[in-house]
């Protein structure tokens, strides 16, 4: 008793616990102070003893008074009053040592004494204690234990809604696929008779273009040969002058003529200019026509995504007027832009079928079929915008809905992660408790066996 692991509670405090939660009815009423402390009576200590065991066993009151039937005895009935004594002495060591409490000994029962009980009362109740705090805990453990399961599948379940939704978001109707293949073929051919077209003009253009810079590279050639000329004439009519005296009639043919030269350089240098600036004003207009065609397939191509995102929009929509009422509005919006986008894509079909014609029969129309051309890119182009801000609401819709799956992915595997630990934890816990309980149960087996043979041996001498 000198070290102790629990603390020694007083008489006073432990009546009053055994009255409210050991001993019932005219047992608690009758019970006092004087029962246990300074001198305890037999039967009250025997009789709190046996309803302890009672409440942690869970045994009922007759098997107290049940005499074994493979005690060795010629007259069992002798025994029955012995029978709840025998009990207690067989099951409290086991449960003594529960209230770590390992000095217990036959004379506490049967010859008690007052400090000796205080003290194993105040082990026993602090024993109830901690069974009460750790019940609660494990109460606890398995609410927030089976809360936790009813949340894990129900994000589960909202995962699953989850992946059903954007399954659905990112698959194509089959109504809408033979749609989706005639206008992904027709802007296919558009785009491959556009192309070939503009292809065989910009090849013509490239190759006229070539024709003129070899031509103005001859020319070019052929002036700087004159000017070498002219420069070499220059010297040797300065160095003749040097050398010969002429008469004034042959200097003044000789100038005119040389004059009549100059003036036939300078109407070729001029003509080379000419020649230049327009050769140049062509290459610069070829260059605006190839970027222009470069242009349009680009928008071309965009006009080909922007309808796969308007056929993802236009399906959202659809699965959006079986939920939502209140969006009907919104979605007659849609299919009218759908319409609108229809009814421009033919007037696109008519307005390159028409310019097809034209391009055969006249080539001086270019400039204004290409005005018209550009107009019809802005118009779709600033469709292609809206239709676009669309499919970025939608992807920021689905990619919202992506970062919530993996949130609750995470929270789901951690919080099953702290389940597990507290399992194993709880697991390990009860395996040393069992362990405990089954190294009582040996020890206390043997203690009886112990005071079976000493019966047996003081009944053999009586």
């Amino acid at each position: 008793m000198d070290k102790l692991t629990f603390p020694m509670f007083p008489a006073i405090e432990l009546v009053n616990f055994l009255r409210q939660n050991i001993l019932t009815g005219t047992e608690g009423k009758s019970f006092t102070k004087n029962d246990i402390y300074p001198n305890p009576k037999v039967e009250w200590v025997q009789k709190l003893f046996m309803r302890v065991l009672q409440q942690v066993f869970s045994h009922g009151v007759e098997q107290f008074y049940m005499v074994p039937m493979d005690l060795e005895i010629p007259y069992p009935h002798l025994v029955e009053g012995f029978a709840p004594v025998a009990y207690i002495l067989k099951l409290m060591p086991r449960f003594l040592q529960m209230c770590q409490v390992y000095d217990f000994h036959p004379s506490d029962v049967l010859n008690p004494k007052g400090k000796r009980t205080l003290y194993l009362l105040s082990g026993i109740v602090n024993y109830f204690h901690f069974r009460e705090t750790r019940k609660e805990m494990y109460t606890a453990f398995c609410m927030s234990y089976k809360s936790a399961l009813e949340n894990m599948n129900q994000q589960q379940r909202t995962i699953q809604e989850l992946e059903a939704k954007i399954e659905k978001l990112t698959t194509v109707p089959p109504e809408q696929q033979a749609e989706f293949k005639a206008l992904s073929s027709d802007i296919h051919d558009l785009q491959q008779t556009i192309s070939q077209e503009y292809r065989a003009k910009d090849v013509v253009f490239q190759e006229k273009i070539a024709q003129k810079k070899t031509d103005f590279a001859e020319k070019n050639k052929k002036l700087n040969q004159y000017k070498l000329t002219i420069a070499t004439m220059k010297e040797e009519q300065e160095r003749l002058k040097s050398q010969i005296v002429e008469s004034p009639e042959q200097r003044k043919s000789k100038t005119e003529r040389m004059k009549e030269n100059v003036q036939r350089l300078k109407q070729a240098r001029q003509e080379t200019s000419e020649n230049y600036d327009h050769y140049r004003e062509r290459v610069a207009v070829a260059c605006l026509w190839q970027s222009d065609i470069v242009a349009y397939n680009k928008k071309l191509h965009s006009i080909e995504a922007n309808l796969e995102t308007y056929r993802k929009i236009r399906e959202e929509t659809r699965q959006k007027e079986e939920q939502i009422v209140n969006k009907n509005l919104e979605l007659k919006s849609v299919s009218n832009e759908d319409a609108q986008l229809k009814r421009t894509i033919m007037i696109k079909k008519e307005k390159l079928s028409k310019m097809d014609i034209k391009n055969q029969k006249k080539q001086e129309d270019f400039e204004e079929r290409k005005k018209e051309i550009l107009e019809v890119c802005s118009h779709i182009q600033e469709k292609r915008q809206a239709v676009h801000e669309r499919v970025s609401h939608v992807l920021q819709e689905i990619q919202q809905i992506s970062n919530k799956k993996d949130q609750l992915l995470e929270t789901a595997e951690e919080e099953k992660k702290k389940y597990q630990d507290v399992m194993t934890g709880f697991k390990t816990g009860l395996e040393k408790y069992h362990d405990s309980l089954q190294k009582a149960s040996d020890r206390s087996a043997e203690r009886r066996r112990e005071k079976i043979s000493e019966l047996k041996r003081m009944l053999s001498r009586r």
